[in-house]
Parts: structure tokens; sequence; C-alpha cells
């Protein structure tokens, strides 16, 4: 019987376990649900700061969860007291659970954890959820992050059951039956398109659950954490953000500074729950609002702005805001934030600004900060100080000028103060212009300092050395600085060191054995620092200790060294190597920094223009001179042919060579003088005058805030030709001699001294013969060459051709090589430079974007051939016919060459022949020559007749005598062209000799040199233009002056011309005589 009383004790203990398991598990579940319950109470709150539920909601919400928390604590209490449960307590916990799966569907609560557990069981979250890798990176985010405000639960219909989800659209309204049938599970929607609460539309999201074992959609939305997206450490949001920078827009004026701006300013939210695709396509999206917004006047803005609600409002200033490098943008999104204060004063932010304000992104708000600072300052910078505050009296005190400006200035003030307001007008004018000139203030920019912050500190880099080797002065080259800087380095520093060292173990030795000692324990801390053997001293003998020192010292790296010195510089005499070093440094950096400056120097020139090295080697050599010695001014003139560059090396060259702190290059200003007759343009008017003003020099100097700014001259040489015009070169020669521009005075301030000796005048011009002799020695001349086809290519493709291209937006949509550039440079311009090129190039660019508009069946690229030139895109323009050599050797026609200051050059036939006259050897003369040619051709009969033989001349006398054609014709066609010039002297006496001696001469030569009387040939100009107007023009062999030698052999060697002047023959004459040996068949 014992057995078995054994066997029911043990089933009513193990009845008593598992019934303790029940009440335990019952118990935890009571807790849970407390805690869900006392989460929603908190949320619900927070719901209703937010307006996400209003009062009723919110009385509802609290008044059913103190409820339910009341009915848990009545079966907590229940079960405590009875240590029993049973199926009606189970049954209650069951109840209060659908009571709180409603609470949550109404109201919401805390995470998405508690809602899962109560809609669709826990283990729905471990065996639909956790047990599949790909979700779980997105579900620990919407754990942590989303907070539920309702849910809904949907039935699948019978044809859902099996079929595969498909991706849905975001960019438009997804109703909630679409989720149901083709979301999958954490794909996320927003709420902003169906929600009119704000921060719902920023922060909310609704998230699909699918439930396949109970064949149903739990459809939750909710809200998402404020959060710094650099600050989630999640491999989703990671993986997501790398693949959409490599995810690229392909748009035209894509930037990636501006796409890195949006990335930045992306909210988890739009990560969770847009794909890559979809948020490339709201940066497309944002760029085009930002071009309409452009388009826009500001009041249209303003008007769209203020319309729109406070979600569409915080939409465009977060796309203007992305655009942080544009200062346009930063302005205009600070102004429109700026509207929605309701106060006067605008230093207090309403309650809209506020919400808007804190919604924004992170990095957002932190360039709209930015934003707001930049406006400010530029704000400032745009109205200045109010100087009106400052009493005039005190702003002529503070004027850098002279006492005598200053007097002048207090006259006008008594004049303006003495009269009424209207007839003291033009006293205030002058006085409120003298005010405005920037007296003593000059541009320094910090690459003109670097050599003198440099002498400076090699200065007390000497005096700290202390060394009589190196000779103390005030001012050292950069050379010198560097060489000394290098020594100093080498040796110098290495002296200091082991004297410094000896100083040391000097000191040491002196001390007392016990004092010693002491200096031993603070070293061997610093042995221990740096990992070196301690020096033992127990029992040592002082000898021993000094001798270890002494093998620290020769065996251990400098930086303990170092240290030491630090230690014992106040006991003994250390010479401070730290402040040597920091000096060489400085110096170093400061030299490193003046080179990459000259290197960018280097690099703006080189942009802003192709060629032209020379121009580019003198602008150099001024800013060179600056940079070392003296800031004085210079007066450069840029001379050459239209279109070649030199307006654009001065304005995107020059201007920008030499940069602020702030980057803004030294003041540019510019003077158009073409067609200019009248003074006063420059200089002003007499005070006196009516209506009078200062003129565009002081113009200048006020509008540039300084007295050194470049100013450019465009057009010197089409200056007028009268009397007026007179003037203006006189005050340009004034202006420009380094003797008298100190003390420059403006008509309408007559008496006022202002320095311009620092200012950079850059002339331009195309012919130096039409400028004044007296001004012109006072320019320094910078000759720009003429292009050659090779350069003109160059510049196609890197100048022309990408700005047409941008202009058109037609990239990729034509091709054109270096043989239909060439047709078209030799077809249909005529010109030294590019600029009809670059007009014909953009005709043709622009008649083929029209004709894309009109169709579209063109293949691309469209091909441009000399065909579809010639009879589609220019059929219009008339071809450039070249005067050609004549076909055959003739008696008396011969080829001359000519050359013009527009960098254009050619041949010019002279033709001669005899004429009826009763005068001998009478000249008629055609062809529109000038009066230097005329004498030119007198010179060459003369010659011409002296130089035959007796015999071919007593022929010609009889032949004239029975015939009377006796005269000399020459003709030099076009006859409508005017020509003049000594340099076809050679040539004119080789036609007339030829005339008279019946010689034939050979058409495949030309000739150019001036001629003497005793028939020596002279140095002519413009060689180069000259031959290659003559291969142009068939010629094959060049007669030029010897004394021109110097000439072709520099135009020889020119790479572009290589293969131009392959095959051509050139002889150097000293005399006429020379030239009859070769030219004559």
């Amino acid at each position: 019987m014992k057995p078995e009383k054994n066997v029911k004790i043990s089933k009513k203990k193990f009845n008593l376990k598992k019934m303790e398991i029940k009440i335990k598990n019952a118990l935890n579940q009571v807790e849970k649900y407390k805690t869900m319950i006392e989460n929603t109470i908190i949320y619900s709150n927070k719901y209703k700061s937010m307006d996400i539920v209003n009062s009723n909601e919110l009385h509802i919400c609290l008044t059913t969860s103190e409820k339910i928390f009341s009915d848990l604590l009545l079966i907590k209490n229940k079960m405590l007291s009875t240590k029993n449960i049973n199926d009606s307590i189970l049954n209650s916990i069951q109840e209060i659970a659908g009571e709180i799966s409603n609470l949550f569907r109404l109201f919401g609560t805390k995470n998405i954890h508690d809602l899962l557990e109560i809609s669709f069981g826990s283990a729905y979250i471990k065996n639909d959820i956790r047990s599949d890798n790909t979700l779980i990176p997105i579900f620990n985010i919407i754990l942590d992050k989303f907070h539920p405000i309702n849910y809904k639960v949907l039935d699948w219909k019978k044809s859902n059951d099996n079929i595969s989800k498909k991706n849905l659209h975001k960019n438009r309204i997804v109703e909630d039956f679409m989720i149901v049938d083709k979301a999958t599970t954490l794909e996320c929607f927003d709420l902003a398109r169906t929600s009119n609460n704000f921060l719902t539309k920023i922060y909310g999201i609704k998230i699909a659950f699918q439930n396949k074992e109970q064949k149903k959609t739990l459809i939750v939305s909710g809200i998402l954490d404020e959060t710094i997206i650099g600050c989630l450490d999640s491999v989703f949001v990671n993986k997501k953000i790398d693949k959409i920078k490599n995810n690229i827009p392909k748009v035209l004026d894509f930037n990636m500074n501006s796409f890195l701006t949006f990335i930045d300013s992306l909210t988890l939210k739009e990560l969770l729950v847009y794909s890559c695709d979809e948020i490339q396509q709201k940066y497309i999206g944002c760029l085009s609002q930002i071009k309409l917004i452009k388009q826009k006047t500001i009041s249209q803005v303003v008007k769209e702005f203020v319309a729109n609600e406070l979600y569409n409002q915080r939409k465009i200033l977060i796309q203007l805001l992305t655009k942080q490098n544009e200062p346009e943008f930063q302005y205009l999104a600070y102004l429109l934030y700026d509207l929605l204060s309701c106060e006067n004063n605008g230093t207090i932010d309403t309650f809209e600004q506020t919400l808007l304000f804190d919604s924004l992104p992170w990095n957002i708000k932190k360039y709209f900060r930015v934003a707001m600072k930049t406006t400010i300052k530029y704000t400032n910078n745009l109205s200045n100080f109010d100087t009106n505050k400052i009493p005039i009296e005190q702003q002529i005190c503070l004027l850098k000028a002279s006492d005598s400006v200053k007097e002048k200035a207090m006259t006008k003030l008594k004049e303006v103060k003495a009269k009424s307001e209207d007839s003291g007008s033009k006293a205030r004018s002058y006085l409120e212009g003298l005010l405005k000139i920037p007296f003593g203030i000059f541009k320094n920019e910090p690459i003109l300092q670097f050599i003198k912050n440099n002498n400076t500190t090699f200065i007390d880099l000497l005096h700290l050395i202390k060394n009589n080797d190196y000779t103390i002065k005030d001012k050292y080259t950069n050379h010198e600085i560097l060489h000394y800087t290098n020594d100093i380095s080498k040796n110098v520093l290495k002296k200091h060191f082991d004297t410094n060292k000896i100083n040391i173990l000097s000191y040491l030795t002196s001390q007392k054995k016990d004092t010693l000692i002491s200096h031993v324990l603070t070293i061997n801390i610093l042995l221990k620092k740096y990992k070196i053997k301690k020096i033992t001293h127990s029992g040592r003998k002082k000898k021993y200790i000094i001798d270890k020192i002494k093998e620290i010292f020769k065996n251990t790296n400098n930086a303990f060294i170092q240290e030491l010195f630090n230690m014992f510089s106040q006991q003994c005499k250390i010479i401070n190597i730290n402040n040597i070093k920091n000096k060489i440094s400085q110096i170093q950096q400061t030299n490193t920094k003046l080179k990459t400056n000259i290197e960018k120097i280097n690099r703006v020139l080189d942009d802003s223009v192709y060629g032209h090295k020379e121009a580019k080697r003198q602008i150099q050599r001024i800013i060179g001179q600056w940079i070392t010695g003296q800031h004085d001014g210079y007066c450069f003139g840029f001379e050459g042919p239209p279109g070649i560059g030199k307006t654009s090396l001065a304005r995107k060259g020059l201007a920008h060579c030499l940069e602020d702190e702030n980057g803004t290059g030294r003041p540019f200003a510019f003077i158009a003088l073409g067609g200019s007759s009248n003074g006063s343009t420059l200089s002003g008017h007499n005070y006196t005058y009516v209506g009078s003003t200062w003129g565009r020099i002081v113009d200048i100097i006020i509008e540039k805030k300084c007295l050194n700014p470049i100013i450019f001259i465009d057009e010197l040489d089409k200056v007028s030709k009268t009397e007026q015009g007179k003037e203006i070169i006189g005050i340009l020669t004034h202006l420009v001699d380094t003797t008298q521009n100190e003390s420059f005075e403006d008509k309408y301030f007559s008496g006022i001294e202002i320095n311009l000796s620092k200012v950079l005048f850059v002339f331009s011009y195309n012919d130096a013969s039409l400028i004044d002799k007296i001004l012109l020695d006072r320019i320094h001349r910078i000759k720009f060459n003429h292009l050659s086809i090779i350069d003109k290519l160059e510049i196609v493709h890197k100048f022309i051709l990408p700005e047409i291209i941008e202009k058109l937006n037609i990239k990729d949509t034509v091709q054109i090589d270096d043989n239909i550039i060439n047709f078209i440079i030799n077809t249909y311009t005529y010109e030294s430079g590019v600029r009809k090129l670059k007009q014909i190039l953009f005709e043709i660019y622009s008649e083929i974007n029209l004709q894309l508009i009109h169709s579209n069946t063109f293949e691309l690229p469209v091909v441009l051939t000399e065909e579809n030139i010639k009879f589609n895109y220019l059929k219009e323009r008339t071809e450039v016919i070249y005067k050609k050599i004549h076909e055959q050797p003739k008696i008396g026609v011969m080829n001359g060459l000519w050359a013009n200051a527009l960098g254009m050059g050619g041949i010019i036939p002279i033709e001669c022949s005899f004429f009826p006259t009763p005068t001998f050897l009478d000249l008629k003369l055609t062809g529109m020559q000038g009066d230097v040619m005329k004498e030119s051709m007198n010179v060459a009969k003369t010659l011409a007749w002296s130089l035959s033989g007796k015999e071919a001349q007593k022929k010609l006398l009889k032949n004239f005598k029975e015939t009377k054609i006796q005269g000399v014709h020459i003709h030099c066609p076009e006859g409508a062209t005017p020509k003049d010039g000594p340099s076809a002297g050679a040539a004119i006496t080789t036609a007339i000799f030829s005339l008279i001696n019946k010689k034939k001469i050979n058409n495949h030569i030309g000739m150019t040199g001036e001629i003497t009387l005793q028939g020596d040939i002279t140095a002519i100009g413009g060689l180069e233009l000259k031959i290659l107007g003559g291969i142009r023009a068939g010629i094959t062999s060049f007669i030029y002056p010897e004394k021109n030698e110097k000439d072709l052999q520099k135009f020889i060697k020119k790479k572009n011309h290589q293969k131009t002047i392959k095959n051509i023959k050139f002889f150097p004459v000293k005399h006429i005589s020379e030239v009859f040996e070769i030219i004559f068949i």
C-alpha cells in the first residue's frame, strides 16, 4: 500500500507546480498588458500635443485605458489571493486582449511589437519576420523608431492567395486595397498624401504586414521619430544611401555637390518609403522646381509660397536650401521663411515658423542657419553702413587725404549749410562724391604679402640664432631667404642641438652627487616614457652616472633629447630650438603657398584664352614685380588683330589673377573708347557747368573702393580724330605717365589730387600706327599674334563648341571633325581671329537644333560634311574667294606680298604695261595706291631704267619715238581696295625692269622688300603674314630682304607652320641684282 500512497503524493505536487506555472504566465501576461496600457496613455497624450488626436478622442482613450487597467488589477489580485486560475480568468484576460487590440486600432500605442503581439501573436513576429534575414534590418529600425497611431486589418480576396507581390509606385496615392493585393511585409507608404495633419505628413507612414496563415493584411499607420541619419548605425540605412549615391541621375545639368546635399537632406521616412529610383526622380523633380522658381519673378514666388499650405512651404524651402552653394537661393529661402512672421520687427518667430523650422531635417537646419548668416552678411554688404549717422565734419576729418583736400571739403560743407535744400544740392553732390573717393586705400592681396611676411619671419629667425655668419639687413630676396633657411636647417640647428647637450652635461657634471641623483630620478621618469633602460645610481660613483648620461645622449632619439632640453631649460643655458624650427617651418609653408598661388595664376591665364604665351608672360612679370618688390602701376598695350582674345585675356585672366581672402579678384573696370570724342567722359566737367559730374576715372575708383584697380581701355585706335579726340589722347597721356599720375585731377574736383600711380592700365588696339606717338611711347606694347589653323582648331574644341553646346543643350547631337572645321575656316572666313568662325558654327548648330525641334526623324548624331554645310546649313553664305597667282609666267606681271594690321596677308599682283603719252616714261597709277606706294613706284621706275642696259635703253627710245608708246601704266588690282606702304618697292622695280627688258617673271615667286635708288633691298614688316597669304595664293618661292632673316627663322621654328612651309623655298637678298638672277625665266 505504501507505494500507491507515494504515487498520489507525487501527482498532487505535479498539479500544484503546473498551476503555479499557469498563474505565473497569466500574471506575466497581465503585467505585459499593464505596461502596454501605460505606454498607450503616455503616447496618446503625445499624439494630442501633435494634434494627431483631438481632446474628445484623448478622453475616450484615457477612459478606456483606465477601465482596462482596473480590470487587469482585479484579475491580478484575484489570482494572487486565490492562488488559482480557471477558465473564467483566462477568458477575462482574453477579453482584455481584445479590448487592448481595439484601443490600439483607434488610438495607437508606443511601439509596433506590442501591436503585432496583440493583433497577430508573438509567433507571427518569430516565424514571419525574424526568420527572414532580409526583413530584420528594416524591422529593427521600425521597432526602435516607429510609433503606431492606428491600424486596420483587411481580409484577403480569394484571388489574392498565391499571387506574387509587386512594387507599388509610392509617388502617387496608394489605396488600402492596393496594399492588400500588392504590398509585401514591412513595405512602407507615405501618409502625406492622405493625412491633413502637418506633423503626420512629415513623419507619418503606413506599414503593411501580410499574414499568410490568417490570410489577412495588417495596415499600421504611425509616426517616425525625428532622427539624425548620420547617427543611425543601421545596415539598412547605410546600404540604401550607398545605393542612392551610386545611382547617379542622368540629367544634363547634373552637379555632384547638389546631389550629395540632396541625399544629406533625406529623412528616415523617405529612406523607408521610397526606392532608389523614386528618390532619384524626387531629385530630378527638385531640380525642375528650382528651375521654375528661377524663371519666376520674386512677386510670383512670394504669392505662390504664401498661398501654399505649411507642408508645401516646407517642401519649397528644402528644395531651395539644397542649393547651398548658390547665395541667390539661400537669400530667397530666408526671405520666404521670414514672410511667415506676423511680427513687424521680425524678432519673434511665429508658431508656424517654429513648427516649420523644427520639422526640417537636421542637415537642412544646418544649411538654413548658414543661409541666415550669409543672407544677413549679404544684406549688410549691400546696405553697407549708413554714413549719415557719422557727422560730415568727422567724415572729412577721417579722410586719408591731405589737409588741402579737407579744407576744400570744409568749404563746401559751409556752402551746403548756408544754402537752402534746393540751392545747395550741387555743393552737397560735390561733397558726397568727394567723401566717396577712397584716398589712401589700396588693395593688397595675400600673395603680395608672402615675401614681406617671409622677410619679417627670417629677420626674427636671425635674431633667434644669433649667428654672425649671416648679414643682418632690412630686406632679403626670396632666394636669399630660402638659401639661408636651408643652411640654418642643415647646419645651425645641429650646432645648437650639440651646444644644448654640452650645456646640460656641463651643468650635471658641476652638481654635487645628491643633486645629480635627484636629476637622474627625473631623467629616469623620462627614460621610462621612451622605454629606454634606466640609469642605476644606487651605490654608483658620480663619474659612472655622468658616463651613463653621456651614453644616453649618444644613443637615444632626438625627441627624448628635446624633452630633456625642456626639462633643464631653467637650470642651464638652453637655446630654444623649437622656436627656430617653427620659424623655418613658417617660412617654408609661406613659400609653398606662394608657389601654389603662382601656379594658380598660370592656370587662370591659360583657361582665359588659348595661346598668346608672350602676352601671358608679360602679365606674370608685372605680378612677379608686385610679389617681390614695389606695387607700382603699369601700362600695357594689347596690340593685335580683332577676335584673337585680347579682351578675354584681360577680363577672364588678368582680372582673376590676384584674389583676396574671400576669393574676389582685383577690381576690374572697362572703358570703351571706340568713337569717343569728348574728354569729359574721362576727366569730368567743370564744376560750374549745369548738370556737371565727375569723369569715368573717378567713377571707377569710387565704385571699386580702391586706388589700384585694373582699368581696361578698349579700342584705343578708334578714338575720334577730331580736336576733342585729341583731348582724350592728351588726358590718357598724362594718366599713364608715371611722373604725373600721382596727382591726377578730375575737372569736377579741381584742385583735388588723386594718386593713380598704382593703377594697372591696359589698352587694347588693332593698329598701332593710328595711335598718337607720344602716348604710344608710354605704353608697354604686347603683340598678340594672329591665330594659325592649328590654333583655331584648338580654340574651337576647347572653347567655342563647349560654349555653343551648353547654350543650345545639344550634347552628343552633332559630330564634326577637324577636316570640316578646316573647310569652314578656309571657305567661309577670312580673319586672323575666330570671331566670324564662332558666328558660323553657332549658325550651323542653331539650324540643326531648330530642325531637331521640328522633326524627330534625324539619326543622331548629325554628321557634318562639306556637302550638307555647303548646300544646307550655309547655303545663303557667300564663299570667300582668295586671290590666286596668274597661270603662266608673263612680262611685267609680278606677285607682290601684302599684310595689314588686322593680321591678314596675301598677294598683290603688280601689272605693268606701256601706254601712249607725249611724256617720256610717264607713270599712270591705278588701283587705289597710297602716297607712300606712289613714291616707291617713282623710285622703282628710275632704278629699273638705270639698271637696264644701254642697248635696251636705245632700242626702247627708238621705239618710243616711232610709236609714242612711252608711258608706263602700273595697275594693282583690286581697284576698290586701298593699298599703301613701301614694301612693294622691289617687286615694282622687278615688274618695270621685266617690261623694259622683255623678260618673263616666274609666276610662282612672290617678293617683298623696300627698295632704294642704289638698288638695296631693306627690311619690311609682317613677313609671316605675307608668307602665309602667299602660300594660300599658290606661291612656292619667296624672295625677302636679308635683314628679315631673323623674322623668317622665328616663323620657320613655329610648330604650327611645319606642314605649311613644306617644299617652300626662301631666298634672302640684299640687292635687286640678286633678285634678277632668281626671278626671270
